[in-house]
């Protein structure tokens, strides 16, 4: 049986309170925090951590329990779960059942999500990327259909750092949402964008037919997004209901 950290009620409720209710899609309770803003209210506590994070920096242990008890906040809130998420060996959230969530943070920014009538689930938070970046990292992140799709009309909604960083970003979540049954890592080559609506800010998502056949994948799945400031949200999840 895991042995479970636990984080107190009081202190997981004081950190929900700095955080940000996000609309994201109706089977879904999605909060973003500063993480900064997070730490002020745990950094001076004795918090357990796990026997992973034993000599990690300040800077990991402020993301990793930013987003862990800010989960489970969300699972008190709006679940009235109180179960421990954070285990002493496992790196994975370890998610009631019946319920499933994605944690993700970029530089100073956390975001939850979680979910009691979703199959699968993913979610990731991304900065936009600087021009250098993008040209650079293009052909490693970027099907050669995804860089044509670039070409036409979408070209006029995103400038190309944005739509590099919308790719990368909807990879994430799929691999996220996908990695309870791959248990492996999958290159950003082996995923691509196959279909983009920008007015529903949704695409379709398929994998390499070897890759979908060596882990039992889906034929494709659903992403979605939205841009804030200059960061972007984007989440893979599919409801349990259909």
């Amino acid at each position: 049986m895991e042995n479970l950290i636990k984080i107190s009620a009081d202190l997981s409720s004081n950190c929900i309170q700095q955080a940000n209710l996000l609309s994201l899609s109706p089977d879904l309770i999605g909060y973003q925090a500063e993480i900064a803003t997070l730490s002020q209210i745990f950094q001076h506590l004795l918090l357990e951590r796990p026997d992973y994070l034993i000599h990690a920096s300040t800077k990991r242990l402020n993301e990793f329990f930013a987003g862990r008890i800010l989960a489970q906040a969300i699972l008190k809130q709006h679940f009235d779960c109180s179960i421990g998420i954070t285990s002493e060996q496992s790196k994975l959230p370890l998610w009631p059942q019946g319920l499933i969530g994605s944690i993700s943070h970029s530089d100073d920014l956390v975001i939850v999500a979680i979910s009691s009538h979703s199959e699968y689930l993913g979610i990731d938070i991304e900065r936009i990327v600087e021009t250098s970046f993008a040209e650079e990292s293009a052909a490693l992140i970027l099907t050669p259909f995804e860089q044509s799709l670039w070409q036409t009309e979408i070209s006029q909604a995103l400038n190309f750092c944005e739509y590099l960083t919308l790719i990368f970003s909807l990879k994430e979540s799929l691999y996220k949402a996908v990695y309870p049954v791959a248990q492996n890592y999958i290159d950003f080559l082996e995923a691509e964008m196959v279909e983009m609506n920008l007015t529903k800010q949704s695409v379709m998502l398929k994998f390499d037919q070897k890759i979908m056949r060596r882990y039992g994948l889906r034929h494709e799945y659903c992403g979605f997004w939205q841009f804030n400031n200059d960061s972007v949200i984007t989440y893979v999840v599919q409801s349990n209901e259909f």
